[in-house]
């Protein structure tokens, strides 16, 4: 069997294209963890508001069902070096807790790029394994737009489109 170059080319710039965009949404690395176990999360925030504007803060609401007394924020990474000017703290609204990660602007992007922020945190999750922890979060950017990742994500667990702005979620297994 003869293998056409420009075919098997462009066959591997799609695969390339089409894992870049499957993970160019702000979302947990991995997505599923033991239940009942208290563990170190990282989620990653892969690209920018947008290509002119830099990522300024990051609000998590933390589920209601996540105790907030073994909740622990770790810090902000970048190229694998803890960002020192950017801080954590719990906030409260209502019934509703967030994370706040802010400081100064940052470059985050482009999409799933090495500039990827991953924030990390430790807490004990729930004891109910199949259960999907939904964590909306809020990307506020320099230029002062938002990007809101609340959608839901697809039923049938595929990923989102290129252009969704999912719900980060945390799927607990055994």
């Amino acid at each position: 069997m003869k293998i056409n170059s420009k075919s098997a080319l462009l066959t591997v710039g799609v695969i390339i294209f089409g894992m870049a965009t499957a993970n160019a949404h702000v979302e947990f690395n991995p997505d599923a963890v033991a239940a009942n176990k208290t563990q170190v999360l990282t989620i990653n925030v892969p690209h920018d508001c947008t290509k002119s504007s830099k990522t300024l803060e990051i609000k998590l609401q933390i589920p209601a069902n996540v105790d907030i007394a073994t909740f622990k924020s770790i810090g902000v990474y970048q190229h694998g070096a803890f960002v020192k000017k950017w801080t954590e703290s719990i906030t409260k609204s209502g019934a509703k807790s967030y994370l706040d990660i802010k400081g100064p602007a940052m470059q985050a992007g482009p999409d799933n790029g090495p500039n990827a922020a991953n924030i990390k945190f430790q807490f004990k999750t729930p004891a109910a394994a199949g259960t999907q922890l939904k964590w909306p979060a809020l990307q506020i950017c320099s230029t002062g737009i938002s990007v809101r990742w609340i959608q839901p994500r697809p039923a049938d667990g595929s990923d989102p489109a290129a252009d969704a702005t999912p719900v980060p979620v945390l799927n607990l297994k055994k």
